[in-house]
């Protein structure tokens, strides 16, 4: 059920903001995913300034290589460069932001019509919201938010019908502004030509009055058929936040020398992004 993951997962989208107009950032979270018996550490550091932003995706030491996956922009958020590895080679391509997502759209609008998927609009309620704790020396506000959605195909002989439940417990900020450029990128997540896509995150945004310093999300999948529930689970928490110089900066933002994406550029790293839990940010 990958197409389920990455058409309802919607945790986290939120995480990055503007401290100041001038001033360089820099914003570690920590995050934790959970599979049965199997559980993944990985870092991310976010650095950004007011037309520049980056993610580093590293390991639990925090080490940066020359290979490391990163995803980044230097023009206000008009077009990124992904950096990565999916096949045992770096490479980096760049991208120009809404087609990216108008990609992805067609091609989960694909797979749902090659395996005759029907699936129903998920449907994102708030249960919960009240005062929540001080992380890193920003008051919070936790809200709790219900996702429930069914999808169900058949394949040659075989009917299949399943049930997802997205549980996602929200601690978001209204001391700092959403930067710009995270704007741009949920506008972006909302305009994929999917509707099941653009609904959700439309539905998901609109409960949330700031960038979000911490999540746990709990995802059941559920096999109707066989009544056979896998569960996952993630934790993100922002860890530190510093001021960065305009050197350090610089240093961070070189360009590199990239190539535009083709279609099959843009599905490998897509469907690495997607996997990872990367893509919503």
């Amino acid at each position: 059920m990958k197409v389920s993951r990455i058409t309802f997962v919607a945790a986290a989208i939120l995480v990055l903001w503007s401290l100041t107009v001038t001033a360089g950032t820099q914003a570690v979270f920590e995050i934790e995913v959970i599979k049965g018996d199997n559980v993944e550490k990985h870092v991310e550091v976010l650095t950004f300034d007011d037309t520049r932003f980056r993610i580093d995706f590293l390991g639990p030491d925090m080490k940066r290589t020359d290979e490391s996956p990163y995803i980044m922009t230097v023009d206000n958020g008009e077009n990124w460069v992904i950096g990565s590895k999916p096949k045992k080679r770096f490479y980096c391509s760049s991208m120009q932001t809404e087609e990216f997502f108008k990609n992805i759209g067609s091609q989960v609008t694909s797979a749902i019509d090659y395996f005759n998927v029907k699936a129903d609009s998920p449907v994102v309620k708030q249960t919960l919201k009240e005062p929540g704790p001080e992380i890193q020396g920003f008051k919070t506000t936790h809200v709790r938010i219900e996702t429930n959605a069914r999808a169900h195909a058949r394949f040659l002989f075989i009917k299949f019908e399943y049930t997802v439940k997205i549980v996602d417990d929200l601690w978001y900020t209204t001391d700092v502004e959403i930067h710009p450029i995270r704007k741009r990128w949920i506008n972006a997540l909302m305009h994929s030509d999917n509707q099941i896509i653009d609904q959700l995150f439309a539905d998901f945004t609109k409960t949330l009055g700031g960038p979000v310093l911490k999540s746990e999300t709990v995802v059941d999948i559920t096999n109707v058929r066989k009544n056979k529930t896998d569960t996952q689970k993630e934790s993100t928490l922002l860890t530190s936040v510093k001021e960065l110089a305009p050197e350090e900066l610089d240093n961070i933002f070189q360009m590199p020398k990239c190539k535009p994406m083709d279609d099959d550029d843009v599905k490998d790293n897509a469907q690495e992004l997607l996997s990872a839990g990367k893509l919503t940010l």
